[in-house]
């Protein structure tokens, strides 16, 4: 993705650096101000992009190393866990632990019914936890989550000025087309010729006149 993102940032300031050039000669052209205000937005978000990569990657390795069991679990601790019938939440109570097979036999508070789940799918009840501070992998996480939604955004920032670029780039094409067709156009003659016979017209004229 890296690489992706270093050579869509190496085209982009390449098309600065030409519609620049086109601004040189032609410093009011709206369509070619818009298309440079455009052009360095899409590269300071390209920017943003990669100076996120390598943290992202590195916070996505924290985050699933926060996602390994870190509460220290004992028989008789209060905690919530998802009851497999109906995939909902609810509090129980550790009854057995059983570390040979890493699992946790659990049994929900009013409702009597056991279940054996894996100690990484349980959390610390509510009242143990409500003010508990977030751990540094929890922070990093979310970090983490934040950073990719900003990614996002930017990345979707991005694909629009890209849509309007291509529209822009029709102007301005039109318009170069245009420059040329004004440099390469002679003026028409008398006779209604292009470019033919306006010089060999003055020639005879200039002959003709008495000496």
């Amino acid at each position: 993705i890296s690489e992706d993102l270093a050579k869509q940032l190496a085209s982009y300031k390449t098309q600065l650096q030409q519609v620049e050039a086109a601004l040189s000669g032609n410093g009011e052209n709206e369509d070619l101000l818009k298309l440079k205000k455009d052009l360095q937005e899409v590269i300071e978000l390209t920017k943003d992009l990669l100076s996120t990569q390598p943290s992202e990657t590195l916070a996505s390795s924290d985050g699933f190393a926060s996602t390994q069991p870190t509460h220290s679990w004992k028989v008789g601790d209060k905690c919530t866990a998802i009851w497999s019938e109906d995939g909902q939440c609810y509090e129980a109570e550790i009854e057995e632990i059983d570390e040979e097979n890493g699992t946790a036999a659990i049994t929900f508070a009013g409702y009597g019914n056991a279940e054996v789940t894996p100690p990484l799918n349980l959390k610390p009840a509510k009242e143990d936890s409500g003010n508990k501070p977030m751990s540094k992998k929890e922070m990093i996480a979310q970090q983490c989550e934040y950073k990719k939604k900003k990614a996002l955004k930017k990345a979707q920032r991005i694909k629009e000025l890209g849509r309007e670029r291509k529209d822009q780039k029709v102007k301005w094409q039109q318009f170069n087309n245009r420059v040329k067709r004004n440099i390469f156009a002679s003026p028409e003659s008398m006779t209604g010729k292009v470019g033919v016979g306006t010089y060999t017209s003055k020639y005879n004229v200039r002959h003709l006149m008495p000496q």
